[in-house]
């Protein structure tokens, strides 16, 4: 199910990710060399986008996520589907806490 729903945004939305801005000093990708582009699945403004996706893809994965973790899992962020160019890296790295399971 949140693979039907990823699905269906990108398909409506294809074209018009934005390029993502980077704090400077950022290295997680090397985005001076090969930028990162951003289809946000909050963004209102885009087909089927919002709260309400946001909403739909934590309850399809809620479950599923809580089991793998054997945690109770509140939602805090979702950005979207982040598209990389040729030559892209993406560095071993670890996101902020709390964000991540």
């Amino acid at each position: 199910k949140v693979f039907k729903l990823v699905k269906e945004f990108w398909e409506k939305n294809q074209g018009t990710e934005e390029v993502e801005e980077w704090f400077t000093g950022n290295t997680y990708t090397n985005h001076w060399e090969s930028p990162t582009w951003m289809l946000d699945v909050g963004d209102d403004n885009l087909f089927g986008g919002g709260s309400k996706l946001k909403n739909s893809i934590w309850e399809a994965s809620r479950h599923h996520l809580q089991q793998w973790t054997s945690q109770e899992l509140t939602p805090t962020s979702l950005y979207g589907i982040r598209k990389y160019t040729d030559g892209a890296i993406l560095a071993t790295h670890f996101d902020r806490l709390p964000l991540v399971l």
